[in-house]
């Protein structure tokens, strides 16, 4: 893997995956987009957290746009999140 990229892990075809919110509070800055306790997301894609060992979610809104709070950040803690799939068998 190229120095600087940071690796994707899409959900197999056959699931549909998706991240329940049990913590919307803040985080220290002021977020462009946020989430809401108790919602449902769709998953678009999992990356690994760049400053802990924990992997980061990536979700989208009702009409299928990426949620992101910052320009720079593009994903969630999944900590944020209960996730659970269905399969699509």
């Amino acid at each position: 893997m190229e120095k600087g990229k940071v690796p994707l892990m899409l959900p197999p075809n056959y699931y549909q995956v998706f991240a329940q919110c049990v913590d919307d509070s803040l985080p220290s800055f002021t977020p462009d987009e946020w989430i809401e306790r108790g919602k449902i997301y769709k998953v678009k894609y999992f990356v690994e957290s760049l400053n802990v060992d924990d992997m980061a979610v990536t979700i989208t809104d009702d009409i299928g746009e990426e949620i992101h709070p910052s320009p720079s950040m593009f994903s969630f803690k999944s900590n944020r999140f209960n996730i659970f799939h269905v399969c699509l068998n």
